[in-house]
């Protein structure tokens, strides 16, 4: 016998209706109340089916914007360090110029016009790399193989963080190479400029920058280009390591950021340290 949840009376485990106070009696048969809890159920794991749903979606939405963010703070890091290598660099050839009253020539050739050293292997005691400039034969060419093993050496103030992939960071012949060049009509071949000689003044002249494809070993005495063949990614020219221009080194050591839609005669006239031209802002 069950009993009323009303009166306490016993009543027929069938019945609908106590007979005692009349209340009505629900799920007294068929397992009524096991179907109420069954619905009860199903409610609830509805409810958090769609919780977990939604919370999904709002992590789907916090990584599509917070991604991109992250992508261009590194990249913000990348360019304040290649600037900082750049910065490193000129500091290194004001330095040189104290030494030896003459900043080092591009690359040093022999008289039957064979490249001999670079400008990048002069500055090293520098850009403190004292030891591997110390591995290097001097009496030697850079690419005779007594000195191969120290031109396989990456250099850091070398290396722009940008660009991190293997053919970027070392010849196919396995030497280090360098993301920044020369400017070839700061210093050409076996030509050391004093800084009496740059009449058009230092910071309208350019010393150095950064570039993005053609890369050359950083022992190797061509490394130089020509500003005046504009900014851009192809292996003769400036530029190419971030978009929209290139990080250059000017003669009184600081780095500028210039549009590679800067007008290239704007280029040429920064290019030549005793031109005499007449530049406007860049």
């Amino acid at each position: 016998m069950a009993r009323c949840p009303a009166c306490d009376q016993q009543v027929s485990p069938s019945a609908d209706e106590c007979p005692h106070c009349g209340i009505q009696i629900v799920g007294s048969r068929g397992g009524g109340g096991g179907g109420g809890s069954k619905n009860t159920l199903m409610i609830v794991l509805a409810v958090l089916a769609g919780v977990a749903v939604m919370f999904m979606c709002l992590i789907g939405i916090g990584l599509a914007l917070f991604l991109p963010a992250v992508g261009q703070a590194r990249e913000a890091a990348r360019r304040v360090q290649s600037k900082n290598n750049l910065k490193q660099l000129g500091l290194a050839l004001h330095n040189y110029h104290d030494i030896n009253n003459t900043f080092p020539p591009a690359g040093t050739f022999t008289a039957d016009n064979k490249p001999y050293q670079s400008w990048q292997t002069m500055i090293l005691p520098l850009v403190d790399q004292a030891p591997v400039y110390g591995r290097i034969d001097q009496s030697a060419a850079w690419d005779d193989p007594r000195n191969r093993m120290a031109f396989t050496i990456p250099v850091t103030t070398y290396h722009n963080p940008q660009l991190g992939a293997p053919g970027q960071r070392f010849t196919t012949d396995g030497l280090a190479t360098s993301h920044y060049a020369m400017n070839s009509k700061f210093g050409g071949p076996n030509q050391a400029l004093q800084l009496s000689k740059i009449i058009d003044g230092t910071s309208n002249t350019l010393m150095a920058g950064e570039v993005g494809s053609g890369f050359l070993a950083w022992g190797d005495p061509q490394n130089a280009r020509d500003p005046a063949q504009g900014l851009g990614a192809s292996s003769n020219q400036f530029g190419g390591a971030f978009k929209g221009g290139a990080h250059m080194l000017l003669g009184d050591g600081a780095v500028k950021f210039i549009s590679e839609s800067v007008d290239p005669k704007v280029l040429e006239a920064l290019s030549t340290p005793g031109g005499n031209e007449t530049i406007d802002s860049f």
